[in-house]
């Protein structure tokens, strides 16, 4: 969850661990310290400052007190000087609860425009650089929204930040979440409805992905009696509503609200607020795919339990995801913990060897299924397991991994006696034919005496009877062939 809220993220973002090291980065920040991942992974996190002292003291300054903002000076990759506001804040490791250093970025203007800015520009981008630290735990998405409108209308001068979303058919819009000046009337909990065919001028601009800013000026200097109506209703003097998009599609926008004289949004400001919203729409894009997927979970997990091979599905992290109860029943049969969904296959399953680890990462990276044997001693017993894994995709990349395991201990017992079985028929065979010729050469013996007796007649029924056991030992050659096909036939389709 915490990588995911990073990569989507519009602000420069990266993770120090506690020696100030950086271990991650998102795509924003390396484009605005223009870095590959590679040449900043292992490099102290100070290298992003201009003066290294002023990084540790920062780091420094988290460590006593939880948290930093600032703006500081920073040196790009190719030595060109730019100014970053700044937030550093610790965050845990969720599974070994170690100490991280997440630092988020916006970029400030350049150092004559710095010294002129307003102190609430600042503020502004402070504010947007704070946003992604309170979405990390999705439990807690809706006050970080609710906390994030304020800090944004604040900073920004607005007497008023709300966010707002539409029904699926588009005829309905509601505001979900808000935060207002103790002066304005709250219309959190309020809907409005409105024909497709007859949209408002204002809903029409934001389904179509565009900005709507009203700020008691048109282009001629004078205002439409539509938006002199709109700002009235508002009760502002100007407002500014970004639409909010989620999987493509605009799905709601977040408004501000300014009720002053000097209301009119600066251009910095909108921009910096897009990235805010940006922001929220990813967050709510997560919320609403974990919403999906846990609603759909439980059609999944009673086609799961259905399945007599044990069924698992980790993330790439190995976090298991979902167990049907084939797995839980073995677990159980283990003596290991039965709880497992939210917790690491190698700590569900302590005895697995890290060769497993290799093949998940091996699916992980190469996207193809992958099917292996193991062997596994539990206790005092081995057990065989077949293993399937195969990838889930989710936007070109493998985001989960399904492993099908079967025990097929009993098919290997029977499958060793088989092969014992057939190698014994196959040395009682050997031994059949090596008799056979040892009583061929005792039957010549007998008959050269034979025809050394003067009584012809003894002669002749003593070779009458060595032909007789000739044409036997002939018709057993004949079955023992037989029986050999019939041996290399079992082999092959049993």
């Amino acid at each position: 969850m915490l990588r995911q809220v990073i990569e989507t993220s519009l602000s420069g973002i990266c993770i120090a661990d506690r020696e100030g090291r950086i271990i991650f980065a998102n795509a924003s920040l390396l484009a605005m310290w223009r870095y590959d991942l590679r040449e900043i992974v292992g490099q102290p996190v100070g290298l992003l400052w201009l003066s290294r002292d002023g990084g540790l003291d920062c780091i420094g300054c988290v460590l006593s007190t939880g948290r930093w903002n600032g703006t500081v000076a920073a040196r790009r990759r190719d030595s060109t000087i730019f100014y970053a506001r700044m937030a550093v804040s610790t965050v845990c490791d969720p599974e070994t609860a170690d100490l991280w250093f997440l630092v988020s970025c916006v970029e400030g203007s350049v150092q004559g425009k710095v010294e002129d800015a307003s102190g609430h520009r600042h503020n502004l981008e402070g504010a947007v650089a704070a946003m992604p630290a309170r979405f990390m735990d999705p439990t807690e998405i809706d006050p970080a929204i609710d906390a994030s409108l304020e800090s944004l209308g604040r900073a920004c001068g607005a007497s008023r930040g709300y966010l707002s979303l539409f029904n699926d058919s588009r005829t309905l819009i509601g505001t979900t979440h808000e935060w207002c000046m103790p002066e304005q009337k709250p219309h959190r909990g309020e809907f409005q409805k409105f024909l497709t065919r007859d949209l408002p001028w204002w809903i029409a601009q934001i389904l179509e992905d565009r900005t709507v800013y009203v700020d008691g000026t048109s282009g001629d200097g004078r205002l439409r009696r539509e938006e002199r109506d709109f700002l009235k209703r508002h009760g502002a003097t100007a407002t500014l509503m970004l639409p909010l998009r989620m999987s493509g599609a605009v799905v709601g926008f977040v408004g501000f609200d300014r009720n002053t004289d000097n209301a009119r949004f600066a251009d910095e400001d909108v921009v910096l607020l897009a990235a805010g919203v940006n922001i929220i729409a990813s967050a709510l894009d997560r919320k609403q795919s974990e919403y999906l997927f846990r609603e759909s979970e439980d059609l999944y997990q009673i086609v799961l339990d259905a399945i007599t091979d044990t069924v698992i599905v980790v993330d790439t992290g190995l976090t298991l995801l979902l167990a049907n109860d084939a797995f839980i029943a073995w677990c159980e049969e283990l003596g290991l913990a039965t709880d497992v969904v939210g917790k690491n296959l190698f700590m569900v399953l302590p005895f697995l060897p890290p060769s497993a680890r290799q093949q998940y990462e091996r699916v992980v990276r190469t996207g193809r299924p992958l099917t292996s044997e193991r062997s596994l001693k539990l206790g005092d017993r081995t057990v065989f397991l077949r293993e399937m894994r195969i990838p889930i995709f989710e936007g070109g990349e493998v985001a989960k991994v399904i492993t099908v395991s079967r025990d097929i201990t009993a098919q290997r017992e029977v499958e060793d006696l088989k092969a014992k079985a057939y190698s014994q028929v196959e040395r009682n065979m050997e031994q059949f034919a090596l008799l056979a010729d040892h009583i061929r050469n005792p039957l010549q013996a007998i008959m050269g005496h034979a025809e050394l007796i003067n009584d012809a007649d003894a002669t002749e029924k003593i070779r009458q009877q060595i032909q007789r056991i000739n044409g036997i030992i002939d018709q057993l050659d004949d079955r023992w062939a037989e029986s050999r096909k019939l041996s290399l036939f079992w082999r092959k389709y049993s």
